[in-house]
């Protein structure tokens, strides 16, 4: 090593040992804050539609109670969504649109484990996939009775959350087959186990489950 690069480098190793900040500085912010979770912004429903529209996501997806052209039975076709609403904050709909792969259900997926849908990200715009994301998640079913009865099997108990995971079949004009979490009364789940078969209503409204009966296997 020459004797201006020795130099050089005492220099800046008495740099880094001999600075501190100044008394009483505010801690640089070089990080994201505590507790930071990803927000998307609020779009336009209206123009969200026009967006299903211009991609022809009907080609996939039914939305019950409005007039798109129907499905293409040759498509991979996808879950019905004007049920889809209440049950997923908006930021799921932005993901599931540019990484479908990430929460598709195993009954849309291929051979290969990958969601069947196709990917829009090279043409659709960030204002466009903000209005989408916004008008799937303002759709609610429409005619629905206040209450539906619906079977399955018990997943998953969460007492700390009073929740019960359920697989459950298609509950007909409301909801296809998926597995999900439902609010219910502590009580109604006492004496439920994992993998018990069970019928249940769910209130409509309050997306919560009101009854429950367990079916012998």
């Amino acid at each position: 090593m020459s004797k201006k690069q020795t130099c050089f480098c005492s220099c800046v190793i008495l740099l880094f040992t001999t600075w501190s900040a100044p008394i009483g500085a505010a801690e640089p912010e070089m990080h994201h804050p505590k507790g930071w979770t990803f927000k998307m912004p609020k779009g336009d429903p209206v123009k969200g539609r026009a967006v299903f529209d211009k991609f022809s996501c009907y080609s996939c997806h039914e939305v019950r109670g409005e007039k798109f052209p129907p499905l293409d039975k040759g498509q991979a076709v996808g879950p019905e969504l004007s049920q889809m609403g209440p049950m997923h904050p908006l930021e799921y709909f932005t993901e599931s649109t540019i990484n479908p792969d990430a929460v598709g259900g195993k009954k849309y997926r291929g051979p290969d484990g990958k969601s069947k849908m196709p990917t829009f990200n090279q043409d659709m715009t960030v204002q466009e996939l903000i209005d989408l994301s916004t008008y799937l998640a303002s759709l609610r079913p429409k005619g629905v009775p206040k209450f539906v009865t619906g079977e399955g099997k018990v997943i998953a108990l969460v007492s700390g959350s009073h929740q019960i995971v359920v697989d459950h079949e298609e509950i007909k004009g409301f909801m296809d087959a998926m597995t999900m979490g439902y609010p219910v009364d502590p009580k109604l789940i006492q004496g439920l186990k994992p993998g018990d078969k069970i019928r249940f209503t769910i209130d409509t409204d309050k997306r919560a489950i009101t009854k429950i009966e367990k079916l012998k296997t």
